[in-house]
């Protein structure tokens, strides 16, 4: 074959067009510009005659092909009766996967590099469905919209919330905390983003009765509901962690006890939420409920149009907790839910005041980055008692919690919290140390005008070396 001379010819013909990324520089360093050419269609078989010119790509299937000129040629070949147009041969590059960065503040990749991804953790999205998504697989579900059958999401909510929690690590798009876990899209909120306390309830229900490992909601309310806490009360005794954000409804000065249910329920791990830089997001929600938190501010995660984007509140924060646990889960076989859970707020960097907090809780959640089978040495067997069943308005109640431990030895300096749920939901709380026989006594003041009602008392006790433990007992207000 003759090498080509400075003249070249140019041929002009139909194309189809196919996807070729050029992944080279589209400018030269020796003076010329690569350029994709288009002719009219009325020139077949014009040449093209330029010094310098080389052909790079030359198409069967559209009239156009692709040159190296001297720049110099540039207008001159812009203003050719024969080319349509002449843009830059511009580089492409391909969509590589990106980590939103909650996912090094939390440490998730560590925990990846020991093996845990959340493989084999079963987690229900309670919230406005799930889409398809090139960077999703949805194990399954249901629907308990008023308006659809599907559980595809028709809003936008639940599907950047799944992304968070198990979007795939490909080569694509984004990368969920636990990318193994498997999903479940339970839709109980409608395309506006609201939905009946029912659907929500059925929601938690159908993740109670499909054996789920995990809970999320991404969704709150103002408002106590006893059915609702009934049913998050039965997820939590049948083994299910159940995570729940805070709430968006924080003041900017931080006070005030604002957590939202069923965040706000004792047998829910209330997510408040952080920025990059650890402090507490503006929005989220503040009060003696907050258990933990997570990042919450601009969260980039999968779309329900196939794309990507972020958003920002406790609904993020979320899903990171939930997928966290999942780690967890997979790191600590032997742990029941409940020891999850307190090795969930004992992993943590404290933030804030030392200990909890009404901001942050225990503080910022940390991805396993080795596991084990081992347990603490012994478990705290805890009990709670008040000092009659039943009490009349005006009364003090007595409350008294007793710590233990495998042997039933008394254990002094055990850290314990009590926590009254009143009638009406909202919650009274009080903490301190065990003395030497291994109790304390709180002591709650009532007047005439206290809610008549039932009253729901947990005691929860922790100590270094020991997995917590935890009771329960209620007293009527009459």
């Amino acid at each position: 074959m003759k090498k080509k001379k400075l003249c070249s010819t140019v041929l002009a013909s139909l194309l189809v067009l196919s996807s070729a990324p050029q992944v080279a520089d589209a400018s030269s360093d020796n003076g010329k510009e690569r350029v994709i050419v288009v002719f009219k269609d009325s020139a077949k078989k014009n040449p093209l005659s330029i010094p310098g010119l080389e052909v790079r790509q030359q198409y069967a299937n559209i009239p156009a092909a692709a040159l190296e000129v001297p720049k110099a040629a540039l207008n001159g070949l812009k203003n050719n009766p024969n080319i349509a147009h002449v843009e830059v041969d511009q580089t492409v590059q391909i969509e590589n996967q990106t980590q939103d960065w909650g996912i090094p503040k939390l440490k998730a990749p560590a925990a990846w590099q020991s093996g845990f991804t959340g493989k084999g953790v079963k987690i229900s999205v309670v919230d406005t469905g799930i889409s398809a998504h090139p960077d999703l697989t949805i194990s399954g579900g249901a629907s308990f919209s008023s308006v659809t059958s599907s559980y595809a999401d028709d809003n936008g909510h639940g599907t950047h919330v799944a992304g968070i929690i198990a979007a795939r690590n490909n080569s694509i798009g984004t990368v969920g905390i636990a990318h193994e876990a498997s999903i479940y899209a339970v839709k109980a909120l409608e395309a506006n983003g609201s939905g009946s306390l029912s659907s929500i309830i059925a929601g938690i229900d159908w993740s109670i009765s499909n054996q789920m490992d995990i809970i999320n909601l991404s969704l709150g309310t103002t408002s106590h509901s006893s059915t609702l806490q009934q049913v998050v009360d039965r997820a939590n005794n049948a083994g299910i962690l159940v995570v729940a954000a805070a709430g968006n409804n924080g003041r900017a000065d931080g006070t005030g006890d604002l957590v939202n249910y069923p965040a706000r329920y004792s047998s829910a791990i209330a997510v408040a939420a952080t920025d990059i830089n650890n402090n507490r997001a503006s929005f989220s929600a503040t009060g003696s409920t907050v258990e933990v938190a997570a990042p919450g501010v601009n969260i980039n995660s999968t779309l329900y149009n196939g794309g990507y984007g972020p958003l920002s509140g406790t609904s993020m924060a979320t899903p990171y907790v939930a997928g966290n646990l999942a780690l967890m889960k997979q790191a600590y076989p032997t742990l029941s839910a409940s020891q999850l859970r307190t090795r969930l707020s004992q992993d943590v960097i404290d933030l804030g005041p030392t200990g909890r907090d009404t901001w942050f809780g225990n503080g910022l959640v940390q991805a396993p980055a080795s596991g084990g089978t081992s347990q603490p040495v012994q478990a705290l067997a805890t009990t709670v008692t008040t000092s009659k069943a039943t009490y009349t308005a005006g009364e003090q109640v007595s409350i008294s919690s007793t710590v233990r431990d495998a042997n039933g030895q008394a254990v002094a300096n055990a850290d314990v919290r009590v926590t009254v749920t009143q009638p009406n939901g909202a919650t009274l709380t009080g903490t301190g140390k065990t003395a030497a026989n291994g109790s304390i006594t709180f002591t709650l003041s009532t007047t005439s005008s206290s809610q008549k009602g039932t009253y729901q008392v947990k005691s929860d006790a922790t100590l270094s070396g020991y997995t917590a433990g935890s009771a329960t007992t209620s007293f009527q207000l009459r």
